[in-house]
């Protein structure tokens, strides 16, 4: 993958911030996408796998991402599907079993399966389950809101366990990785292709959410970067559209 250095790098996270949660891009958003992304350098960076991302965002416009950095980047894509770099991620025995204890405790009134996925680096955790309807989704995620239910387990996680990390993904479910294998390690994959600013756009940049780890690690970096926290797909949309940093993708 060759970047040009003169163009900066866009980074998208993609539940809650090109689509929502586990939904197709809509089209009037993938219409609009496709004018805007010619003769940009536009990545998604996402926790979910590719399986999920191309039930998301049709080939169309997957084939304006130069990459899909998925699992956290534990698994990196391009967009006809080759993969390009792939970690994996043994479950510890005894993390199945704390899970399977909150699961029991947890006072949500009901389970509706897929319960532990593991992906590559990485183990996404729900409650509810990732069989959840559209509706349970959000049922789910009104619960959590009150009762912090995954703060709370993430915070357990963080604690017992030295060398992982958990942090809150997507509306119903907990990414659990290796210490280091965050969305963060995309910066330096990026850095070391040539990139020489980044823009990042994703709802959970705030510590202790899923996409903190790019913000932390941009930080870290010599390169210029821009970063955005939206509260809604149409916050995205409408900050693509407006905010003069998207506009001519010039660094």
């Amino acid at each position: 993958m060759k970047i040009n250095e003169n163009k900066i790098c866009y980074i998208f996270d993609l539940d809650g911030t090109l689509s929502e949660p586990r939904k197709k891009v809509e089209k009037k958003n993938k219409d609009f996408f496709l004018q805007w992304a010619n003769n940009k350098q536009c990545f998604i960076c996402t926790g979910s796998d590719f399986r999920k991302v191309k039930q998301q965002v049709d080939q169309e416009m997957l084939d304006k991402f130069m990459a899909i950095f998925c699992c956290m980047g534990n698994s990196t894509h391009t967009s006809a599907g080759g993969e390009i770099r792939k970690v994996n991620f043994m479950v510890p025995d005894d993390l199945n079993l704390l899970l399977e204890e909150f699961m029991v405790k947890s006072k949500f009134p009901y389970r509706t399966g897929n319960h532990f996925e593991v992906r590559p680096g990485m183990l996404n955790f729900s409650i509810v389950g990732r069989d959840a309807t559209s509706e349970q989704r959000q049922e789910y995620k009104e619960f959590d809101e009150q009762n912090l239910e995954r703060v709370m387990i993430a915070k357990v996680i963080n604690e017992e366990y030295s060398d992982l990390e958990a942090s809150i993904g997507g509306s119903i479910s907990i990414d659990i990785i290796p210490k280091g294998r965050d969305k963060g390690q995309v910066v330096s994959f990026l850095r070391s292709s040539g990139a020489e600013k980044i823009v990042f756009v994703g709802d959970r940049c705030f510590p202790g959410g899923n996409d903190h780890g790019i913000i932390r690690e941009l930080k870290k970096s010599d390169m210029a970067f821009e970063w955005y926290n939206v509260s809604s797909v149409k916050e995205t949309y409408t900050l693509i559209k407006e905010n003069k940093v998207f506009l001519d993708g010039e660094t």
